[in-house]
């Protein structure tokens, strides 16, 4: 849980996604709801139907545009019946006729969005940490995503979000760390892959078509999180999933005081944070490789200007 909440001051939890070790421990009992639906606003939309009470218009929008974005426009895999019924009811209130309309707009401005993000902003937005205590592996693994209808945009700052995600990953001690970029137009997704150990364990799970110097991996159709991501990630570590003999660290390890510092960006007119002073910073590029005979992070050690992973 974001360490800024404070769990004295929790009294309920509405959500749809599974509970997560280290989420929450409570000191009395707390009011708890949840479903395997595709939005917590439909949830509350329900609830309040059930209640007998209609939300006032704006409400009713907001809670719309919600269940629009979680289930990727009814489209995703995670979308219920019961995700559809809600939005045909809140679209009826809030007075929207052309539900898909309303749709493409959304995810356009959330795209134009994203366009003026900083790496840091890309890497640790949307980002959630998974714990596993496997018999061949024990540890915090980070999966963050990135939603667009655009991602060629988010791609082509690989170079800077690489740095980043191994940044990220030492500042918050995980043992892995992922990034996908999912199109929510053509519901296809890319992963971005940051270290030796992602590679392997990618490849163990994902098993897709790898590019731009084993740094990217097609994810195909998958596109959720909740539902694609991290159960076969979850399955793959439960089955026995261990780091491949072959893959090891690289010969230096970058320290925390090598990654600089965070710094709002004085020039920049929407204010974002970005790291300075960062040994990754500028770097030549990260490139991996499992192939027969040459074991991975050999790129690393054979290219002084590359950064330092794991």
């Amino acid at each position: 849980m974001n360490p800024s909440i404070h769990q004295d001051k929790v009294v309920g939890i509405i959500d749809h996604h599974a509970l997560q070790s280290k989420t929450i421990v409570t000191d009395k009992p707390i009011y708890i709801d949840i479903r395997p639906w595709g939005s917590m606003s439909t949830i509350i939309a329900h609830t309040f139907i059930t209640h007998g009470r209609r939300p006032a218009k704006h409400i009713a929008g907001m809670l719309l545009c919600a269940i629009l974005s979680d289930t990727l426009n009814l489209l995703g895999p995670t979308t219920t019946d019961w995700d559809r019924l809600m939005v045909a009811v809140l679209a009826e209130i809030a007075g929207v006729d052309d539900i898909q309309l309303l749709a493409s707009q959304q995810f356009k401005a959330k795209s134009r969005e994203l366009a003026h993000l900083s790496a840091v902003a890309l890497v640790n937005g949307d980002q959630k940490s998974f714990s596993f205590d496997a018999s061949g592996f024990k540890g915090e693994v980070g999966f963050a995503v990135v939603e667009t209808t655009d991602d060629d945009i988010i791609m082509d700052r690989a170079s800077e979000l690489l740095p980043e995600m191994v940044a990220c990953k030492k500042e918050k001690g995980y043992d892995c760390l992922f990034l996908a970029v999912v199109n929510i137009v053509k519901l296809h997704s890319k992963l971005l892959i940051c270290g030796p150990k992602e590679l392997a364990l990618a490849q163990d799970a994902f098993g897709g078509d790898l590019t731009n110097d084993y740094t990217v991996m097609d994810l195909g159709k998958r596109v959720s999180r909740k539902k694609d991501y991290i159960p076969v990630l979850t399955r793959t570590i439960k089955n026995g999933w261990t780091k491949p003999s072959g893959v090891h660290r690289g010969p230096s390890q970058v320290e925390l005081s090598e990654l600089g510092h965070l710094e709002v960006d004085p020039v920049d007119p929407y204010g974002n944070v970005k790291r300075t002073g960062s040994v990754l910073q500028g770097k030549k590029g990260i490139s991996f490789s499992l192939k027969e005979g040459e074991k991975a992070g050999d790129a690393e050690e054979s290219n002084e200007d590359a950064p330092t992973i794991d």
